[in-house]
């Protein structure tokens, strides 16, 4: 490497790093946010929630990491060319595409770390997330239910138990009182069990040996129903990702190529081949973002932070609607998939090339 790739390898460090950490922060807010209800709803210990959110870092840190890296482009080259230093550069006869050689030499950097998380640590560790979070909501309700005590941390559900075994998650002598269509119910069971269901993101009690007694109170009505076995539904938030195929975001790289391979049904390959082409293309848009964040850079009008985080936002807001919008129409067999993910990055490549060649004839 010359001096001036260093140069401007070194330059391209601290922005870098800066926005990674702004970035990472702010994406992960929502979850934040979503964790903290489980705090304060269901009883959920502080240290699980920050457990829980070092969790959601990876699959965020896919596009978080080009994203840095485009921030970084614009802050340097900006900076550069309000120092007059592009402009030196050039009359010393170093075109743009000598410049380019650093910025890809350090575009390796995300790149290679958004493809690690893409194809395989996200995946994992998304998973851990579920299994971690649907073990402490489980917990949090057995400690909420404590023995000949009355509790109301279950929604519109006010619990009482006599028992109450945390190991094997099971109660009994338990009385419900529930509202259903805004009419009072009341369920008597002799035992019970509390379990997870991840197709609904639903905590469920399975309730044995009962009674529901119902009375409307316009029709002075009243009728009691025994059942040998009943489940009540809890919905959890902060759980669940997004979509009916969630369980795909648990799906390494490698998995989902042999599900692709071996799935008969045109429209699950589809949706296979959709998922496969979205781990490589969020983290294909780095190396994008060079000849979008070079060229912006070389054309701002004044060197500014805000200006640059500004301009970061709208090319990766624009970036975002385009891909999710084509994403879901491809897993709804709307859209070939090669269009509908792919679209996005084409719209940076042709982005790119006329900024490029723009900066290139200035």
């Amino acid at each position: 490497m010359s001096t001036i790739d260093r140069y401007i390898f070194r330059q391209m460090i601290f922005p870098f790093i800066f926005g990674l950490l702004v970035f990472t922060f702010s994406v992960t807010i929502n979850r934040i946010l979503l964790l903290t209800q489980m705090v304060l709803n269901k009883g959920i210990s502080i240290s699980a929630v920050i457990k829980l959110a070092s969790l959601t870092i990876p699959d965020f840190m896919i596009i978080t990491l080009p994203v840095s890296f485009l921030l970084a482009l614009l802050t340097v080259f900006g900076k550069m060319t309000q120092d007059n230093e592009i402009m030196a550069l050039r009359a010393s006869g170093i075109s743009i595409f000598k410049l380019t050689k650093p910025v890809l030499l350090f575009a390796l950097i995300p790149l290679s770390f958004s493809i690690l998380f893409s194809f395989y640590v996200a995946p994992r560790f998304n998973f851990f997330f579920r299994v971690l979070a649907v073990k402490e909501v489980k917990k949090a309700a057995l400690s909420a239910l404590k023995r000949n005590s009355l509790t109301n941390r279950f929604g519109n559900l006010k619990i009482f138990v006599k028992d109450v075994n945390a190991d094997k998650s099971t109660l009994k002598g338990i009385f419900i009182l529930n509202k259903v269509h805004n009419t009072p119910e009341t369920l008597i069971a002799k035992s019970g069990s509390i379990k997870y269901n991840q197709k609904l993101n639903t905590l469920s009690f399975y309730l044995k040996k009962g009674t529901i007694q119902n009375q409307n109170p316009d029709s002075k009505s009243f009728w009691l129903l025994h059942f040998n076995t009943y489940k009540i539904n809890i919905k959890l938030k902060g759980l669940s990702f997004p979509g009916k195929n969630s369980s795909m975001h648990f799906l390494t790289f490698s998995v989902l190529a042999r599900k692709y391979l071996t799935e008969k049904s045109p429209e699950m390959k589809n949706i296979y081949l959709a998922y496969l082409y979205k781990k490589i293309a969020i983290p294909a848009a780095t190396v994008l973002f060079i000849f979008i964040g070079m060229p912006l850079g070389m054309l701002l009008e004044k060197r500014s932070l805000f200006l640059a985080i500004s301009y970061t936002i709208i090319f990766v807001v624009i970036y975002y609607i385009i891909f999710t919008s084509g994403f879901y129409l491809s897993l709804r067999n709307q859209l070939n998939p090669v269009i509908g993910v792919w679209g996005a990055d084409l719209f940076l490549a042709v982005s790119g090339s006329v900024l490029y060649l723009k900066a290139f004839l200035k």
